[in-house]
């Protein structure tokens, strides 16, 4: 009898020491958009117009002592594809050979797109990271974008501003917060061939090392990125870096970004620079407005220094309750620095309007969080 009650405090006592729990959280958003893609027309549903379709599953258990194991393994499915896989903006818009602005990313991709990751943490010392993890340069463009990652804001559509979102195959370490001031690390593992199939065209990784350090105190915000990745066919390295503020007047958020890219095997050299703002009015509504645009001073895709890839963008948002608002955004392109040749559309290939480097895209919808 004492044995089994001795068994039983033993047990209460583990379970009161390590606290767990799992949670589900993420967006809905879905859109009907107009789009002009270099003189092709397409109208159609879409999805993830104002913030990224995202399923999200949390957990953590606490170890005592300020420590704790977590994990999050994010999914982002499509609304508008049988198949569930996430989609394109632009009706899965492909490109052709050489026309890398328009160009559908690759990587995993599929039911666990998004950052998936296990980690330590030690609230004194930092979290330690494993899995898919975004990097600190994406964080900076997100400080500097009141138009997140969604039209209008010129990521990774139509190559305005770059891909930097996150590293498969990663490892990060990021410290804890300390009067404001906070930084990362994070080593993407590079290998030439993903599914025991080697190929220099698709489904590889690079091996990249990014960090950055931020500082946030009231209205004010700053971060810095670096990264570095080395393509591993060749070993030419891309680096990019970007320096961005924000601050929130009350009545308006602004907000500021300039960064380089060089790769230096061509000596590719470009400047990045981004400009946006957050207005709320009439309690429930805000009006969005930002313009980005990679410039080339050396190098271009197309051979011609000083070209540019530009995007301006605006919206308005009002929300209908703390977790869910409809929305109207719009943008409009010019692909200047970029060898355009063909677009593949829905499957058709259709040849871009001769001297057409214009794209634009105008979305309503409704996005909802849980």
């Amino acid at each position: 009898m004492k044995k089994t009650l001795v068994a039983l405090a033993a047990l209460a006592a583990t379970a009161s020491f390590a606290q767990s729990s799992v949670s589900i959280s993420g967006i809905i958003d879905a859109n009907y958009q107009s789009l002009d893609y270099f003189g092709q027309k397409i109208n159609q549903v879409g999805q993830s117009g104002a913030r990224t379709t995202t399923f999200k599953f949390n957990g953590t258990e606490d170890l005592g002592g300020g420590q704790s194991a977590n994990f999050q393994f994010e999914v982002q499915p499509s609304l508008i594809a049988g198949d569930g896989n996430a989609s394109v903006l632009g009706g899965n818009t492909k490109a052709g050979t050489n026309a890398s602005a328009v160009a559908v990313p690759n990587g995993s991709g599929l039911v666990g797109k998004g950052q998936s990751f296990a980690s330590f943490k030690d609230n004194a010392y930092g979290e330690v990271k494993a899995g898919t993890i975004n990097t600190g340069t994406f964080n900076t463009f997100a400080l500097a974008s009141q138009m997140g990652t969604g039209i209008g804001s010129g990521y990774d559509s139509g190559g305005v501003i770059p891909n930097i979102t996150r590293l498969e195959s990663a490892a990060s370490y990021e410290t804890p917060t300390i009067n404001g001031f906070s930084g990362s690390v994070t080593k993407g593992f590079g290998n030439d061939n993903k599914f025991g199939t080697t190929t220099t065209t698709y489904d590889v990784r690079n091996t990249v090392v990014d960090y950055s350090v931020a500082y946030a105190n009231g209205p004010l915000s700053a971060r810095y990125g670096n990264r570095n990745e080395q393509k591993f066919s060749t070993g030419v390295i891309t680096t990019t870096r970007l320096l961005a503020g924000a601050y929130d007047a009350g009545v308006a958020k602004v907000s500021l970004a300039t960064g380089a890219q060089k790769t230096d095997d061509t000596k590719t050299d470009a400047s990045i620079s981004i400009m946006s703002v957050s207005v709320p009015f009439m309690g429930s509504y805000r009006f969005l407005a930002q313009q980005g645009q990679v410039k080339y001073t050396k190098g271009a895709g197309n051979g011609v220094d000083g070209s540019k890839n530009k995007i301006v963008g605006w919206g308005f948002e009002k929300d209908l309750s703390k977790r869910t608002y409809v929305y109207f955004r719009s943008e409009n392109a010019t692909i200047g620095a970029t060898d355009l040749t063909a677009v593949i559309t829905n499957g058709a290939a259709l040849t871009k309007a001769d001297g057409n480097n214009k794209r634009t895209a105008t979305a309503i919808g409704i996005s909802h969080s849980f």
